[in-house]
């Protein structure tokens, strides 16, 4: 199997991310969806961008380094993703729950998905 491409599947899922936020504030009228949702895509885009660079710069290395990159991506994107949460429920006036887990399911989404690349290239390696 081909070692399957990063970042034009980081756009791909993305712009599928966005359609779907898209098409939810068009077609839910009940629900009002804040316009800071575009903010987060986009914001979650760099993130895990910029942990996978982390992630994969321990890979040339040996696994301990790999290991410990991995998780320390892990926690530098845990990190980044709680506060400008916290942030927003704290001094936000309008406080909307749909926002909290619309913005919680892009974490869990893009996390998924860096996982994934993570063990979809490695398994490869295990062969060897």
């Amino acid at each position: 199997m081909n070692k399957l491409k990063f970042y034009p599947s980081l756009i791909i899922l993305t712009g599928v991310l966005g359609l779907l936020i898209l098409s939810f504030q068009k077609f839910q009228t009940q629900i009002d969806l804040s316009n800071l949702i575009w903010i987060a895509l986009l914001y979650y885009l760099l993130l895990t961008a910029i942990t996978h660079k982390i992630s994969n710069s321990g890979l040339p290395k040996d696994n301990k380094t790999f290991i410990i990159r991995t998780y320390s991506a892990i926690g530098i994107r845990f990190i980044f993703s709680i506060f400008p949460l916290i942030i927003y429920l704290i001094f936000s006036p309008e406080r909307q729950l749909s926002f909290a887990v619309v913005y919680l399911f892009l974490y869990f989404f893009y996390t998924a998905f860096e996982i994934y690349f993570l063990v979809v290239n490695l398994r490869p390696d295990l062969k060897k």
